[in-house]
């Protein structure tokens, strides 16, 4: 065999290894941490140690993020069928991860990049790729997402018929019921 093949079998079964979902799973984690601990307000010009810790830890899980998703590309192929961007969810990963890097290129003093740093939230969705039954719920949602509207059409409707009842059995009644009166000589403060 040559030297391609068995960098080529080793990728493949590093990512088959449980081992190495676990430490994607660990990794997505202590993400989810690190963006709890952002204060993206006192933090703008991230010149405390805090920040500065946080942002090595955000390097270091971009950067393990970047490398899954390419020694997942080079054993599963790019594209085409049953390779990495055949999968929808693969493709959020690759989004994030591009976004990511994105960020990581644009990177200039007097440029705000805060709505490509806003993607960082979409990390932990990683995780609903690597837990099956979590996978499984989420479609199921998605794929319910349509009957729901017409639940949330119906509810308007009965809303809006006890609104138009409620206006026609109790107009005027209660105007003016749920004032003070006011002493003579008092003057309200102005507002």
């Amino acid at each position: 065999m040559d030297a391609n093949a068995n960098v080529f079998m080793v990728l493949t079964i590093c990512v088959t290894c449980t081992w190495f979902e676990r430490i994607s799973i660990l990794v997505i984690l202590l993400n989810c941490i690190t963006l709890g601990m952002y204060q993206p307000c006192v933090d703008d010009t991230c010149l405390k140690p805090r920040c500065k810790i946080l942002q090595i830890f955000d390097d270091i899980i971009f950067a393990f993020f970047a490398l899954e998703m390419t020694i997942k590309m080079v054993a599963m192929g790019m594209c085409g069928k049953n390779t990495y961007l055949a999968d929808s969810w693969n493709r959020l990963d690759f989004f994030i991860v591009l976004a990511g890097l994105l960020e990581y290129v644009m990177h200039v003093e007097n440029l705000n990049l805060t709505a490509i740093r806003t993607i960082r939230v979409l990390r932990p969705l990683r995780a609903i790729n690597r837990i099956p039954s979590m996978r499984i719920l989420v479609m199921l949602l998605l794929d319910t997402l349509p009957m729901l509207g017409n639940v949330l059409l119906l509810c308007f409707f009965v809303f809006f018929i006890f609104g138009i009842i409620g206006v026609q059995l109790w107009e005027g009644i209660l105007r003016q019921r749920c004032t003070l009166e006011r002493p003579e000589g008092m003057i309200y403060p102005i507002t």
